[in-house]
């Protein structure tokens, strides 16, 4: 969804729920449109989901499965915002603690995606075995 031309140098809060909501549907947009992995993870998350109606997860499972495939997801849209304040700050120069933020906002996506493999493992691992 486009910001309407009034909205794309907002500096005050937004004005109501919707705008809020806009705006959250426009980051997500962008982040769909421009971030390689978050693809990558809707595709994994797809495929769970499929394995999750095969398997007949229940209650329980789906919650786990569905709370890792948040966790995954939400993971890397904050490293997406976290890069691109430090690709501002850094204004095309290099800088060591620019690449350390950068590093460490990955590796929260990395950790979060470990242990959301490692429960999906022990879920669906479980139906197999």
């Amino acid at each position: 969804m486009p910001m309407a031309s009034s909205d794309k140098h907002q500096t005050k809060k937004n004005r109501s729920i919707f705008q809020s909501v806009g705006h959250a549907g426009h980051g997500l947009w962008e982040v769909f449109n421009t971030e390689r992995n978050f693809r990558y993870h809707l595709m994994i998350m797809v495929v769970i989901i499929i394995a999750g109606f095969i398997f007949a997860l229940n209650l329980l499972e789906w919650i786990m499965v569905l709370g890792c495939i948040a966790a995954v997801l939400v993971a890397e849209i904050l490293n997406s915002a976290i890069e691109r304040l430090a690709d501002l700050a850094a204004d095309g120069k290099f800088h060591p603690l620019i690449k350390q933020a950068k590093d460490i906002a990955a590796s929260g996506v990395l950790v979060t995606a470990l242990f959301a493999a490692i429960i999906g493992l022990l879920i669906f691992g479980n139906k197999l075995f």
